[in-house]
């Protein structure tokens, strides 16, 4: 009898264990700043844009955890570009790269003291971009902003911001409970330089970074 007991405790202690995980679910809201670096053109200053999405949270214990979340924001950033013109110094002017993402992050989160509803968390992220630019903007010129003949037209670029990118995430989060605030930064290392048709310089590149605050709620 004791050896049946002894065999029936092993066998529900998995389950016992699972039941004192926590499991939340819910929508969360945000606002994003994106920069782009480049050596093929001098980003002027990044752009804010909305996100919506949701958040999954599993807790094996009360100071860590493991989430997921999937958002659709958009990213890009404001180029320095030049026109030119014969017998005239060059035109300063701005070109906008801009592309949507649809992105899932996963991560864990770390609570350094039980009474303070802080968390610490690292991850990684993995978004797949869509471009929405147009190519009338052809007189724009990015590069090599005094001589035209080594310069880069602006539009030539659109094509690498369609395709998967991909990077390290880290941040913290504040809150207990059903809401929880966030603040976490993305570095992306994808060089979305190459996924244009022509590559001029294989040792050019374009590359991510993102600031992100976000405001979810659990529902459980």
């Amino acid at each position: 009898m004791t050896a049946r007991i002894f065999l029936l405790g092993l066998l529900f202690l998995p389950m016992g264990a699972v039941a004192q995980w926590r499991y939340q679910a819910g929508p969360m809201v945000g606002v994003q700043y994106t920069l782009l670096h480049s050596d093929l053109f001098t980003t002027a200053s990044g752009r804010v844009a909305p996100m919506v999405g949701c958040s999954f949270v599993v807790s094996p214990h009360p100071r860590w955890e493991v989430g997921q979340e999937v958002v659709l924001t958009e990213g890009g950033a404001h180029a320095r570009a030049v026109y030119f013109q014969a017998g005239r110094p060059p035109e300063n002017h701005l070109y906008t790269y801009k592309f949507y993402s649809f992105e899932t992050t996963l991560y864990t989160g770390w609570r350094p003291a039980r009474n303070l509803p802080l968390w610490l968390q690292g991850g990684g992220f993995l978004g797949a971009n869509f471009d929405h630019l147009n190519r009338q903007q052809r007189e724009l010129m990015i590069g090599d902003y005094e001589n035209i003949n080594q310069a880069t037209r602006a539009v030539n670029l659109n094509d690498a911001f369609s395709g998967l990118d991909y990077g390290l995430a880290g941040g913290i989060a504040l809150g207990e409970g059903q809401f929880r605030a966030a603040a976490r930064y993305y570095m992306g290392l994808k060089n979305l330089y190459h996924y244009l048709d022509f590559i001029a310089h294989d040792a050019s590149f374009i590359q991510t970074a993102m600031l992100r605050c976000s405001l979810t709620y659990y529902l459980k």
